[in-house]
């Protein structure tokens, strides 16, 4: 430690917007990653400068946006241009990268084309930074430079930037790239005409329009490949099916002589390295293939070949794909006061070195649950799952948040079917999480939020410690058919006339076990299970509605989506 020195504390932006533009689990991916190569160049720059990082205490995979480091005094004011330099150089490799990927597939640029790719290129980072004068107490320097560097994020000024004409498709708000004279959409059909370039990374007929941020995305270079948000729904049933090694390649044979050219991969997978709508009979006809692959009018007698193949498979693995999806969003819960319970700079690299252990154990975990990770820096998580996985994963990662960093940890998950817009599900799982964290003052809790293609939307929120084990076990007991799931609708319609978790209710519960409970799969006690799920609903914001919506859920995951 030096009395000279000074804490400096630097962040990068936008980001939860700038991720959540996105049609395509790849835009997704690309958005995430982009934003911790320029985090981890703007912490190398300030290494390279002379300062000391704290937190994150080391460089790792994922690089949260916002660094503090010590730093001396006199590299103060040079610091923040060290590593603003470093952002812009990181991002013009991307940049680079798209703006060659459309010359070389695209129409020819011209000034307005020009105009509109500096403009969007040159405007979207923010990055704020604060420093102050340790003089020996590093709790109160780094008090100051937070207040400090909150009331500059307030304060910023927003550039006032013309973005006229038809929008992109990712945000719905910047310019979607043209020429003077090729209208947007015209221009990005004959983008997607292009031999090089595939459905999987363009809509054609102009039904796809970005804007620069956009194209960089989808050909900066970013990620080489990601899953679709219909391979994730699929997951659990892909993973059975890989136990039918016959049948499942015995469907892969027909889809390749069905799809031939058309047919595009998205992953190495040595089994199926295709998309996961073909594991759904939906995707089988004309106008799905025509519109997912280019395929038209396919012959009836092939087609039907692969829908047979397909059903067989369903036959061996005795069960079919899902078609809804979860997004999970999961955030350390007071994580200022934890920080600001660091007295000492080394109490804060411990902190901040727990964290890194965390995020490290966060991409075994989803991939043990069959999700992919999107995000896993510092307290915040962000991950995709099949709908079988989604909740224990998150009360795993919530538990090993608590085990390993000693703090509690809130999630927000959106449940969606595969073809529901990516970004709309993606604002749902975050308006979820900070619902989550209204539970309790503690927080340490679980929102859910089902975005149903038809009804309404079912919510519900509870907290870790009250829901335990419970959820799962009602899922199973639909799922064995244990209790009918009627048992969902008697609840909720009790809750109507019986809205306290008292006696009353447990005695309709208990009622209701024996009415809807099977005369043989059934070996559970009716007295247990009614006060189980009694207790729980006490324990709930909404009290024994809440428990009716927790049971619809649970029967809505045991039946895969279905009603």
């Amino acid at each position: 430690m030096n009395v000279n020195d000074a804490i400096f504390i630097f962040s990068l932006g936008p980001v939860q917007g700038f991720i959540a533009e996105a049609r395509r689990l790849g835009d997704l991916d690309a958005g995430s990653r982009l934003l911790v190569k320029l985090a981890t160049a703007a912490g190398v720059a300030i290494q390279n400068a002379g300062g000391s990082l704290i937190f994150p205490v080391k460089l790792g995979d994922d690089v949260p946006n916002k660094l503090v480091a010590r730093v001396p005094t006199g590299s103060v004011e040079a610091m923040p241009q060290a590593a603003q330099q470093a952002i812009q150089t990181e991002w013009q490799k991307y940049v680079s990268n798209a703006r060659q990927r459309l010359m070389d597939d695209g129409p020819t640029p011209d000034p307005v084309w020009e105009a509109i790719w500096d403009r969007q290129v040159n405007s979207l980072w923010e990055t704020y930074w604060v420093a102050a004068p340790e003089k020996g107490d590093y709790h109160a320097a780094y008090g100051a430079a937070s207040r400090a560097f909150d009331a500059a994020k307030r304060t910023r000024i927003f550039p006032q930037i013309e973005e006229g004409g038809v929008k992109d498709s990712l945000s719905g708000r910047r310019s979607a790239l043209h020429t003077g004279d090729m209208k947007a959409r015209a221009y990005w059909a004959q983008v997607a005409e292009s031999p090089n370039i595939t459905r999987a990374e363009l809509r054609p007929g102009g039904r796809e329009r970005l804007d620069a941020i956009g194209a960089v995305k989808r050909w900066g270079g970013l990620v080489k490949s990601s899953p679709s948000v219909s391979l994730v729904a699929a997951a659990d049933f892909m993973a059975a099916a890989k136990k039918e090694k016959p049948a499942l390649a015995m469907y892969r044979k027909t889809v390749e002589a069905l799809l031939g050219d058309h047919l595009f991969r998205i992953s190495n997978d040595a089994d199926w390295p295709y998309g996961g709508d073909l594991f759904f009979l939906e995707t089988l006809t004309p106008e799905r293939l025509d519109d997912s692959y280019g395929l038209e009018q396919p012959d009836d007698g092939p087609l039907e070949v692969v829908r047979q193949n397909l059903r067989a498979l369903y036959r061996k693995v005795n069960n079919r794909p899902r078609p809804y999806y979860a997004i999970i969003a999961l955030d350390g819960d007071n994580m200022g006061k934890m920080v600001s319970k660091c007295r000492t700079e080394s109490e804060h690299q411990a902190l901040s070195q727990k964290i890194i252990t965390f995020a490290a154990k966060v991409r075994p975990l989803v991939e043990k649950y069959l999700g992919h990770t999107v995000y896993a820096g510092g307290d915040d998580v962000l991950a995709l799952a099949p709908l079988s996985t989604a909740l224990p994963l998150a009360q795993e990662l919530a538990a090993e948040f608590r085990n390993v960093v000693g703090g509690t940890a809130s999630a927000g998950i959106a449940i969606a079917h595969r073809l529901y817009p990516l970004s709309a599900a993606l604002r749902t799982a975050r308006e979820a999480e900070h619902q989550a964290k209204q539970v309790t003052d503690k927080k340490a809790a679980l929102c859910v939020r089902v975005l149903k293609r038809s009804g309404e939307t079912v919510d519900a929120r509870t907290t870790w410690a009250a829901m335990g084990d419970t959820f799962e076990r009602v899922v199973n007991l639909f799922q064995s058919e244990a209790i009918s799931s009627k048992m969902a609708y008697a609840a909720a319609q009790a809750a109507y006339a019986l809205p306290h978790a008292d006696e009353s209710f447990e005695s309709e519960l208990r009622r209701q076990l024996r009415r809807h409970r099977h005369p043989t799969k059934w070996t559970e006690s009716e007295d247990v299970w009614a006060a189980t799920l009694c207790t729980w609903a006490d324990s709930l914001p909404d009290k024994t509605e809440g428990l009716g919506r927790w049971l619809t859920l649970a029967r809505f995951v045991a039946q895969g989506g279905a009603g």
